[in-house]
Parts: structure tokens; C-alpha cells; sequence
């Protein structure tokens, strides 16, 4: 495990040595835009670091409600509310679900926020969702699941919803933290691959860290659904997310643009550098690149390269090695790392 003792950005100094760095999830590098560092020291300005106060206060600070209609709007969804952090906002999400009994499934590796209480589905779990839906009595069902796997770079496939009877009410609850801000043209994320039907409500929740660089949470969800969000202690009790971020999220939206635009230009720039190396698999849509066992933290330290290599869901689980590709990496990092693998290869370092 390396020690930072500064945010890392496209390179991370460890030991006073500066490493290119391919790991994190801060996909848009936003703490590194000198302009949308701006925003957050004028945020600060007007309303300090934290305002420590329940959201159900007497007094009460209104750029919350900017953020939740900005967030309601980019997801095609009634209403939004915000957390203080990803893995809160889904927790709500299931606590309020268990509390209404609902009938709850969840998709194979499922994030831990929403996932951990459910019936767990195995195997082909689409087509197994569509069985449970037809053979068993219940009218409502519902459905936890991520929008994609960080992991294997997958995004999810929900079109087989359409295959379900229509007289069968579902709630589909989807973590889209690693969708939303970077999917769809406007950064929507999986709300822009969702089938329409009347009988499927979409709940979605999502971390606000990994695009849009703000250490919080939020569920976009029906205005029905909403309101018994905002009765629950998950909102009620809980301190809300930094003002001052959410200031500069409002007024840096150009910013965004310009980022996921660098973004989509690294990932094509890429993703021709590697496609014909053989230990690199991935998903032309993610900025995320899934490197075979060889492929570890130690191979790549003499090159001065830190990539996403650890276990995972927990210490005991599978180590994972990713190339984890942000919008600030440049021509030369990108052609370095791809060299650094392609020497595995059997074949000679890419030329710069």
C-alpha cells in the first residue's frame, strides 16, 4: 500500500518520487481544474466548510435545492435527494424497502450499500428475475442492482425488463456511482439506457464523488418515494453534504462539459494504443481498463506507475488490477503505461 501525502491527480508523489498515476475513481479530475478549485474557495466564501445542521432544521441553507433539481433533471427522474456520502444514500434506500416489506432481489455483486440484505440471484440473473416474477404469486418485486461492474468494466443490460409481464409491478433500485457523469452526452448516466415501461419504477443512487468530485450522495427516485425519504432518520438525523461543493457543481457545469470531453478523448486515444495487447480487456464507454493476474502493483512500481491493484469487496477477496484512466492524463502517460504492458507482451515499447 502506498502513502499519499497529497491528491493525486494524472501523477501521485509517494516518498517525494512522482509516479504517473492510473488508479482512484476521480474520472473527471476535477480537483485539479484550477477553475472549479475557484468555485469551491468562493463556495467557501459564502457558506465555510460545512454547515452542520439536519436537513429538517428551522434554519436551513438553500443551495441544497438547486443541486437536487439539477440532479432530478440530468436523471429524467421527479425528484432528488441528496447525502452526505454514497453508501448512506443507498442504505435509506433499503431500510425504507424493508421497511415497507418489499419482496427484494439482488443482481451478483451488487454494491454493498443496496445489495447486502436482498435474496441474492444467481447465475443468469436477468433471466432468473424474469422467473421468480412469472412462477411466484407477489405482484410488486424488487430489483437491487449496479448500472455497471467497475470491476469487469461491464455496464449492465436492462432491456430485458420489456420481458416481463406487465401486470407485474417493479421497483428496479440501481447504484449508478460509477455511471452517472460519465455516461450518456450530458453525463446522465444509466437513466439514458433505461427501458421506458409503465409497470418498472427506477430508483436511482448514486455517489457524487467519482465524476463530480463532491463527497456525497444522492437518490434520484418518484416524488412518492422521495417524501419517505425525507421522513426517514438516513435524512433527518444526518449532516448534509459540504455547501461550498455543491456551490461549485452549480456553477462549474461548463467545466464538467469541457472535462468529460477530455475524458472521451483520452479513452479513444487509448483504447487504440492497447486493443491489440492481449492482457487488456475493456468497454469502449469506461474509462477503466482490466488488466490479467501478471499484472499487479509490483509490476508496474520500477516504472514509477501506480495503478488499482487490491482486493476487493474485501481484504480476503480476489485482487483486482485496473488501468483506472482519468480526463487529465496526457498523450505521453498514456503511451507510457500502454509500453510498460506491452513489453509483457513479447513485443518492444510502443514508440512516443
Amino acid at each position: 500500500m502506498s502513502a499519499l501525502d497529497q491528491s493525486p491527480g494524472r501523477t501521485a508523489i509517494i516518498d517525494g518520487k512522482e509516479h504517473l498515476f492510473f488508479s482512484g475513481y476521480s474520472y473527471l479530475g476535477m480537483s485539479h481544474v484550477t477553475e472549479f478549485v475557484e468555485l469551491v474557495k468562493e463556495g467557501i466564501d459564502k457558506y465555510g466548510t460545512l454547515f452542520p445542521s439536519s436537513r429538517i432544521s428551522n434554519t436551513r441553507l438553500r443551495i441544497f435545492e438547486p443541486i437536487e433539481a439539477f440532479l432530478s433533471q440530468l436523471t429524467s427522474q421527479d425528484e432528488t435527494v441528496i447525502y452526505s456520502s454514497g453508501f448512506l444514500a443507498g442504505r435509506a434506500v433499503v431500510d425504507l424497502l424493508f421497511k415497507i416489506n418489499a419482496k427484494c432481489f439482488a443482481a451478483p455483486g451488487t454494491h454493498a450499500a443496496v445489495g447486502i440484505t436482498a435474496e441474492q440471484l444467481i447465475g443468469d440473473w436477468q433471466q432468473r428475475f424474469i422467473d421468480l416474477t412469472e412462477k411466484t404469486a407477489h405482484d410488486e418485486y424488487v430489483l437491487l442492482t449496479d448500472s455497471l461492474n467497475p470491476l469487469t468494466a461491464a455496464i449492465n443490460d436492462f432491456s430485458f425488463l420489456i420481458n416481463i409481464s406487465s401486470n407485474k409491478k417493479i421497483t428496479c433500485v440501481i447504484d449508478d456511482s460509477h455511471g452517472v457523469g460519465l455516461l450518456g452526452e450530458k453525463g446522465e448516466g444509466i437513466s439514458s439506457l433505461l427501458p421506458k415501461l409503465s409497470n418498472i419504477e427506477y430508483i436511482l443512487t448514486y455517489s457524487l464523488s467519482k465524476a463530480f468530485h463532491i463527497n456525497g450522495g444522492a437518490i434520484s427516485c418518484s416524488k412518492r418515494f422521495s417524501v419517505l425519504l425525507r421522513q426517514s432518520p438516513f435524512y433527518t438525523a444526518s449532516t448534509s453534504v459540504s455547501p461550498s461543493l455543491c456551490y461549485a457543481f452549480i456553477k462549474g457545469q461548463n467545466l464538467y462539459s469541457k472535462q468529460r470531453k477530455k475524458l472521451q478523448q483520452n479513452l479513444t486515444s487509448f483504447q487504440n494504443l492497447v486493443s491489440q495487447i492481449q492482457h487488456i480487456s475493456f468497454h469502449p464507454q469506461l474509462p477503466l481498463f482490466i488488466l490479467t493476474d501478471e499484472f499487479d502493483q509490483d509490476y508496474f512500481t520500477p516504472h514509477n506507475i501506480i495503478i488499482s491493484s487490491f482486493p476487493y469487496p474485501n481484504p480476503s477477496g480476489i485482487k483486482i488490477n485496473r488501468i483506472v484512466l482519468n480526463a487529465l492524463h496526457t498523450k505521453e502517460d498514456m503511451e507510457a503505461i500502454a509500453s510498460v504492458v506491452e513489453k509483457k507482451n513479447g513485443g518492444q515499447p510502443l514508440s512516443s
